[in-house]
């Protein structure tokens, strides 16, 4: 149980820190981080792709009539070129993608808060505040996908640098609780 608490405990902080960096990434280089962002997905997505594709070449014969890994790998294929061909597209609507998932990491938060006024901290209330301000960022991400102009993409970054910071924060309080 001690190690599924510090494996936890860890991928939260890890977690945090790529918020932050990202959220410092979205306000010091707007354009570019959007870009890099639907760029290294097009990437990874092209690589899901082949992968499949290879994987279905060097099945077995009966195994290819029980998958249908070639058909999505050429799909997976084609949507990660797509990224990569027209990224500008797809940052038209990385605002809704990203205010999803601000919005969820918030919601999250929020409940932290609550597990925290269970373990009689007194200022949980100000993980609360951190987690409804992460939740509007996120809502008006969703509602305004195509506002991803620099100056939402800094909202956004902001965000993201309060939920991390307050990932770590809760990490820590949650943490002394249990020792």
């Amino acid at each position: 149980m001690k190690n599924f608490l510090r494996r936890s405990k860890l991928n939260f902080v890890i977690m945090a820190i790529v918020y932050i960096v990202f959220g410092l990434m979205f306000i010091i280089r707007p354009d570019t981080t959007n870009r890099l962002i639907v760029t290294i997905l097009g990437i990874l997505i092209t690589l899901v792709g082949i992968s499949k594709i290879l994987s279905h070449m060097r099945a077995e014969t009966y195994q290819r009539f029980e998958s249908f890994s070639l058909g999505t790998g050429i799909i997976i294929l084609l949507i990660g070129l797509y990224f990569l061909i027209k990224p500008e597209t797809i940052v038209s609507i990385l605002g809704a993608i990203l205010g999803f998932f601000l919005f969820f990491h918030g919601a999250i938060n929020f409940q932290h808060a609550f597990n925290l006024k269970g373990m009689d901290y007194e200022k949980w209330w100000a993980s609360a505040i951190f987690g409804i301000i992460a939740i509007f960022f996120g809502f008006y991400g969703v509602l305004n996908p195509t506002a991803i102009t620099p100056a939402f993409s800094i909202v956004i970054g902001l965000g993201m640098i309060i939920s991390g910071i307050t990932d770590i924060f809760m990490v820590y309080k949650i943490s002394s609780y249990f020792k």
